[in-house]
């Protein structure tokens, strides 16, 4: 079993959990109005019913994507965060030998706390300045170099257009980390869930096997769409997780643990 947990993965066995629990619901439903006369379907209920499919799709698909765009954000984020620091890293060794020196011990720290710091937060939607700090730090003392040489004063500028890049780039993950869909939409998602898995047992569904067995599965697919939704509202969890992945491989290559 727990080999069978592992190779699924925790998040698909929530979808499952959610698609079971909601067919078992909708088969109570459907047990408990098993006698009652189905009504014949006028005009009104004919209209409702796609009315309000149309209206849950419309909202999951802004939810959906509104999340999917967040995700692309973040990763591009993170992507560009790691070319960023390569490159400060390298353009180090066109600085004198003590500057260089401290400039690859700083980007260092700076990898280490982004890694065993930052990610830890960001998977719980918060983001505190430690590594923006180190950041500032690091531009500071870049900046403040007195090159005396023009190879020197040529690494000095690269590493400082480099450092701003970093920078907007850390701000974008930050973005990306603190984004959450709005509570309204959250809501309209929830809420035109719960309207379109109840209604086919409230607009009078005909009690044979097949009708309720599709109304059934019907809820199981709105109620594992609603938790799709729950767990991409975070880019640095869930299935789609915002991988550290590039960060990991320059901290790799540089000497980072």
């Amino acid at each position: 079993m727990g080999a069978t947990v592992s190779v699924l993965g925790r998040e698909t066995w929530i979808l499952l959990a959610a698609g079971a629990v909601s067919a078992g619901l909708a088969g109570v439903i459907a047990w408990f109005s098993r006698h009652r006369e189905a009504e014949a379907e006028d005009v009104t209920i004919g209209f409702l019913g796609p009315s309000l499919a149309a209206l849950y799709l419309l909202v999951l698909a802004l939810a959906l994507a509104t999340e999917w765009q967040t995700i692309g954000t973040a990763q591009q984020a993170v992507s560009n965060e790691a070319v960023a620091v390569q490159q400060v890293y390298w353009s180090a060794s066109g600085l004198p030998p003590a500057a260089g020196d401290t400039l690859r011990a700083q980007v260092r720290g700076y990898l280490a706390t982004v890694l065993h710091h930052d990610w830890p937060q960001m998977e719980h939607g918060t983001l505190d300045s430690l590594s923006l700090t180190q950041l500032t730090a690091m531009s500071t003392s870049t900046l403040q170099l007195d090159t005396s040489t023009s190879s020197a004063a040529d690494a000095q500028e690269y590493a400082t257009g480099q450092l701003s890049a970093l920078a907007s780039a850390r701000a974008a993950r930050e973005n990306a980390a603190e984004s959450r869909l709005p509570v309204g939409l959250l809501a309209a998602v929830i809420a035109t869930s719960a309207i379109v898995s109840v209604f086919p047992f409230a607009g009078g569904i005909k009690r044979a096997r097949t009708p309720v067995s599709v109304a059934i599965v019907q809820a199981a697919l709105v109620a594992i769409a609603v938790v799709v939704i729950f767990q991409l509202n975070n880019p640095f969890t869930g299935p789609l997780a915002t991988s550290a992945g590039p960060l990991a491989t320059v901290a790799a290559e540089i000497g980072v643990h």
